[in-house]
């Protein structure tokens, strides 16, 4: 199997020679990549990609064989403030536009929060907010299919798409081709539920074909929250969802996500150990 990483969990900003340089030492030969935080200084925080910078990082990455599989732009398509909902689409669909001068084909997001500073909130599960979301993605999806594109979309528990049902009410309602879903079990676990190989069966029985990519890593939950830890210290069962994955998807991208600068390169080395 082979494993892609954030590239922001590598500390290398605003330099994507380097930082392209860094990922093929540490052996990943694709990533998820997200201009707002890699070239934070170069992009405004992700505001001003053009198609000439696009295309200089995906050779600047080929020189070391490394592939963007996920190009990230995650924004907050349900803002309360109207202004800034329109904003947040717009800034999607040009990036929609642009993925693929950065030698990739999908980008995602997750679908935000009615708390513009993402404190936990039930608000986000009501019926009207869930709708928004779902509409939010119709009008991303409609701009996918004109430019022959992929809108990725991460659930997790403290936004509109919560669970899995909500995710397959959502691929059903927008029923596009160019929808997929980026699958973050970790996301979707709660202090009841941290099994994680339970949730990516439950998914892949749900919605498996319409899987791109899978999120992985390690965590334990403090005060109701999850909290990522170096791979090995807490309570996800990663070497079975590596296998479950596997198994379905021969092949998937599968990308650590978050990981923790602490015992940075042990995690890294421990994941490989695990698909190997």
């Amino acid at each position: 199997m082979n494993l892609g990483l954030r590239a922001h969990d590598v500390q290398i900003f605003d330099d994507v020679p380097n930082l392209a340089k860094r990922l093929s030492q540490l052996g990943f030969n694709y990533i998820q990549f997200a201009p707002r935080v890699s070239l934070q200084k170069t992009t405004q925080t992700g505001a001003n990609v053009s198609f000439g910078l696009a295309n200089q990082v995906k050779w600047d990455f080929a020189k070391y064989g490394i592939q963007i599989a996920v190009l990230g732009c995650y924004v907050n398509i349900i803002h309360p403030d109207e202004g800034a909902r329109k904003q947040a689409l717009a800034l999607f669909k040009r990036y929609l536009a642009r993925v693929n001068s950065f030698g990739g084909v999908l980008v995602g997001t997750e679908t935000g929060s009615v708390d513009p500073q993402f404190n936990l909130t039930p608000d986000n599960y009501q019926p009207a907010v869930v709708d928004l979301a779902i509409s939010q993605i119709k009008q991303m999806a409609a701009e996918a299919e004109r430019l022959g594109v992929l809108v990725g979309i991460e659930p997790g528990v403290n936004h509109p798409l919560h669970d899995l049902a909500t995710t397959k009410q959502m691929l059903d309602q927008v029923a596009s081709p160019n929808v997929k879903i980026i699958l973050d079990a970790g996301n979707l676990t709660t202090p009841a539920n941290t099994d994680i190989v339970a949730i990516i069966q439950q998914a892949i029985d749900l919605f498996g074909d319409q899987i791109y990519a899978f999120h992985l890593k390690d965590f334990v939950m403090q005060d109701g929250r999850l909290k990522g830890v170096p791979v090995g210290d807490g309570v996800a069962d990663l070497a079975g969802a590596v296998k479950l994955i596997n198994q379905v998807q021969p092949g998937a991208y599968v990308i650590l996500d978050e990981t923790p600068q602490e015992q940075f390169e042990r995690s890294i080395e421990r994941f490989k150990q695990m698909a190997e």
